[in-house]
């Protein structure tokens, strides 16, 4: 019997990441291009991506959701998507602005308060922002209210601080940082201050096996200088305002960027299989594009690329929603909504993805594991973001959820 054939169609997947509507109508497209044509040969050489965060920075990318002159903000479901190409096109360069977006995000809705008024208005002029709160210390990590080591002491009409900070993502590429430490009345403030001040040092002594391009290394305040305007607080709800998880940002902007990871392995599977030259001689076909089990690899590999794509872009929504009422009567329930979608989001893409690069390379064959191809760094990335907030927390809380009706922790992983 005679195996059926089927007509081939006429479309044929590019050999690159096919960009969003949006990356396209934003001009991003042939940025992200180079970007994803270099990524393989940045991370093998340990290249940082100065250049790069310079460049989007011009380009108005740290300003997406504030308005411009010539352009309107875009909504969440129309961002998330323009990050996702990103972090398809490089992880790296899509994770140093996660905490440049979070700033923006809670200025934006205090927009006519002084110190809002001034972050938004250096975002719109391409500045960059970083954090700086990480201590270490044996306070549980994402806990709120513990009081940070490093100190604040009057200095004339100012003060001084000193201190160490940790995990300080993407701040070797910021221009400006957010900060925290405890003044002499053992008060937790808050401040904000230039990344070229004198006395702050930014170390790239990040040695994570993933993400090695973040800068995610030490924050050093040596008495640095810091105005008594440049301290602020930010604007707290009142005792009759339901709670908001204002963290779920973050965690979905995470997974958002493993998604695109796996957006990148897909195209990388493709792209290596149709390069093979010859398959092993006990295939069924002379060419492994033709060959069965390789198909079906790649057709998994499609089908859960999907499936991640629909559940953080359901994330996304729902955190669009809850924002969109926070000050409506159901602030609440929504918020906790985004919350609990955007934890489903990170089980399932956590664990499907790490799966997904490993597939990458059983399809790649001999010809797929050259250092300088850097194949093994979709593994090495996805594991490193996941490892920001284990999943295996989440997937009991998401449970007992589910049967006892119990809310989502409100710290700074929710």
């Amino acid at each position: 019997m005679l195996r059926e054939t089927f007509p081939r169609t006429e479309a044929v997947p590019a050999s690159v990441p096919d960009w969003s509507s949006v990356t396209h109508h934003l001009g991003f497209a042939p940025v992200f291009d180079r970007f994803a044509a270099g990524a393989a040969e940045r991370d093998t050489g340990r290249h940082l991506i100065f250049d790069e965060t310079k460049e989007l920075k011009r380009l108005g990318f740290g300003a997406l959701r504030i308005d411009l002159e010539d352009r309107a903000s875009l909504t969440l479901p129309e961002f998330f998507p323009v990050v996702r190409d990103l972090a398809a096109a490089d992880p790296n360069i899509a994770h140093v602005f996660r905490n440049h977006f979070f700033a923006v995000e809670t200025h934006r809705r205090t927009p006519r308060a002084r110190f809002s008024n001034r972050v938004l208005g250096l975002a719109r002029e391409g500045a960059m922002f970083g954090v700086a709160f990480n201590e270490v210390s044996k306070n549980p990590a994402g806990g709120v209210n513990y009081l940070p080591s490093a100190g604040l002491e009057p200095d004339g009409d100012g003060f001084r601080i000193s201190g160490t900070k940790i995990y300080s993502t993407g701040n070797i590429y910021a221009d400006f940082l957010f900060a925290s430490a405890v003044d002499a009345d053992g008060e937790a403030r808050q401040f904000f201050i230039p990344t070229s001040a004198e006395g702050v040092l930014l170390e790239d002594d990040w040695d994570g096996f993933g993400q090695k391009l973040t800068g995610s290394g030490k924050t050093v305040f040596d008495r640095v200088r810091v105005d008594s305007s440049d301290l602020y607080d930010l604007s707290q709800r009142g005792p009759d305002e339901p709670f908001l998880y204002g963290y779920t940002f973050h965690q979905i902007y995470l997974t958002t960027i493993i998604s695109g990871i796996v957006d990148r392995i897909l195209r990388d599977a493709v792209d290596l299989i149709r390069a093979r030259k010859r398959n092993f001689y006990h295939a069924l076909h002379d060419h492994p594009s033709e060959e069965p089990e390789l198909q079906s690899v790649v057709g998994r590999i499609a089908a859960y690329r999907a499936a991640i794509g629909a559940v953080t872009e359901r994330a996304a929504a729902a955190l669009d929603r809850a924002w969109a009422g926070a000050e409506g009567p159901d602030a609440g329930e929504l918020s906790i909504s985004a919350s609990i979608a955007a934890a489903e989001a990170k089980v399932v893409t956590d664990e499907t993805a790490a799966v997904l690069a490993s597939l990458l390379i059983d399809v790649s064959s001999g010809s797929g594991v050259s250092a300088s191809r850097a194949l093994d760094r979709h593994w090495r990335n996805i594991k490193v973001i996941s490892a920001h907030n284990p999943r295996v927390y989440k997937e009991r809380i998401l449970g007992d959820h589910y049967l006892n009706g119990t809310a989502p922790p409100t710290g700074a992983f929710f």
